[in-house]
């Protein structure tokens, strides 16, 4: 395996969605040339669709806590949510991916972008006297052309936590995570079925 292209610099975190930097076969060099570019992404990305106007809980029982949530809790959350348990989250979605995601169906077009604003709710540590609170970040995926990395969909994933420092590629946690919704192209959008966010199913 071949570290993930950088631009710029790499960005570490202990609680990164896209923590691990190894690449799962992909050739960003040669498929990702004709399509967007993800440092103008990370640029612009606000200008697409927001298909989350508010922030959307994704564990919605963890975020009423009164008393927060701790690591235990956090844990036990992400072996069904993953990496995002205990967010708040925003989606965004150019034109095209946003048109295949709201019709529900089939396989998202070479250029379709989405971007995930994530920002940790925090949680205690396990003696329950530190407030833990992961750094946010911004987590994506773009749809390459065909050959890119067909066992996984042809997408290309990035994650930053600074615009001037993106990690990008076929990012080995984010393969690992999206896997789980392969019949739907590897996009999940379980968000939309959130009943705070029922109303913003349609872009």
């Amino acid at each position: 395996m071949r570290t993930s292209t950088l631009i710029l610099a790499s960005s570490a975190s202990a609680f990164s969605i896209f923590a691990c930097s190894q690449l799962l076969g992909a050739k960003p060099d040669a498929a990702s040339a004709t399509g967007p570019v993800i440092a103008e992404i990370a640029k612009s990305y606000r200008a697409y669709q927001n298909l989350t106007p508010d922030l959307t809980f994704v564990n919605p029982e963890l975020a009423m806590l009164c008393r927060g949530a701790n690591q235990q809790e956090v844990e036990t959350a992400q072996k069904t949510k993953g990496p995002h348990a205990n967010t708040a989250i925003r989606i965004f979605m150019n034109e095209s991916a946003a048109r295949t995601f709201a019709a529900g169906r089939g396989a998202y077009d070479p250029g379709a972008v989405i971007v995930k604003e994530k920002m940790p709710l925090g949680y205690s540590d396990t003696a329950g006297r530190k407030r833990v609170r992961p750094n946010e970040g911004v987590g994506g995926m773009v749809k390459r052309a065909p050959g890119f990395d067909p066992e996984h969909g042809d997408w290309e994933y990035f994650y930053f936590e600074d615009p001037a420092k993106i990690e990008t590629g076929a990012i080995a946690s984010c393969v690992k995570c999206h896997a789980g919704a392969k019949a739907k192209d590897h996009v999940f959008g379980t968000w939309a079925s959130h009943p705070d966010s029922a109303k913003r199913r349609q872009p």
